[in-house]
């Protein structure tokens, strides 16, 4: 049973990409001209999670950066003529419509300890900012920072940000249990940490539905960073600050050439999004 709905869904993946081929075959220069202007509309943010030689964190090989690799990315970018801001700094761009043209907002998941010993020398390095989002339960453990690294972080003109207080996928579990993930955490956070006001949340797995949302924004989450890809428009961010785009980073075994087909891949995501070709919706099906 399972091998069919897997072939179903390969099938329906391998349809779509052909769709969204065809299509810009068929609009050849008109979406091409489009597609640059885009470009300079929209913003990536980046998420990464551990960056380390160290093994043991608990995500696949894949999701552990080296740092090396990392340092390509940062200096990749800056070369490139990119400014690299937190998701707070770009968030407040897009609400004054500033430009985010050659901008890009780095995002570090779980809050592994090499995200203080490693990430933030090298963001210090090329001038660079970032969002780290830390899990209550977690913190201060073998893997992940505790108060004093994140406080470093902090005073380094970092973002911090919450994902969640347990690391549940939100739209799995009773919308009962939403106010200890979502407004415990900013709570347990804000006393931790000096009075800091959390406004940032990154959905544990990507999970979230419109009810995750409403209580995300009841409970005084400003914005919250998704698993779809994209990037972030000031229309996008308008109309659904709790449904911000951005896309995985992950060791691919290409180098830097797998960093660049990341970043690309979020601007055309997000310039088929305009024309009604959204390939998250497949996502969301091989997520159910």
């Amino acid at each position: 049973m399972m091998k069919k709905i897997f072939a179903a869904l390969l099938a329906v993946v391998l349809l779509a990409a052909a769709g969204c081929g065809a299509a810009w075959l068929l609009n050849g220069q008109r979406w091409q001209q489009e597609y640059a202007a885009f470009r300079k509309t929209g913003a990536p943010i980046l998420m990464y999670h551990a960056v380390g030689d160290e093994e043991g964190a608990d995500w696949p090989a894949s999701l552990i950066m080296k740092p090396r690799l990392f340092e390509s990315h940062l200096q990749y970018l800056t070369e490139q003529g990119y400014t690299i801001v937190s998701v707070e700094q770009l968030a407040h761009r897009l609400e004054q419509g500033a430009s985010v043209d050659k901008y890009v907002a780095l995002s570090f998941d779980d809050g592994y300890k090499n995200n203080y010993s490693v990430v933030l020398p090298l963001l210090q390095k090329y001038g660079a900012k970032g969002s780290f989002f830390v899990i209550n339960r977690e913190m201060g453990d073998e893997l992940h920072m505790n108060e004093q690294e994140i406080k470093a972080l902090i005073d380094a003109g970092m973002e911090l940000g919450s994902h969640t207080y347990s690391h549940n996928p939100l739209a799995k579990i009773e919308e009962k249990y939403l106010v200890w993930e979502l407004d415990t955490s900013r709570y347990w956070l804000k006393k931790k940490f000096d009075g800091y006001i959390v406004r940032t949340l990154a959905y544990p797995n990507g999970s979230y539905n419109s009810t995750v949302a409403g209580a995300a924004k009841k409970y005084g989450f400003y914005r919250a960073l998704t698993g779809h890809v994209g990037v972030n428009t000031a229309e996008s961010y308008r109309n659904a600050p709790l449904e911000m785009y951005r896309v995985t980073v992950a060791d691919d075994g290409n180098g830097l050439e797998g960093f660049k087909r990341r970043l690309e891949q979020a601007y055309f995501f997000g310039f088929l999004q305009t024309k009604g070709l959204d390939i998250n919706c497949i996502r969301d099906l091989l997520v159910q």
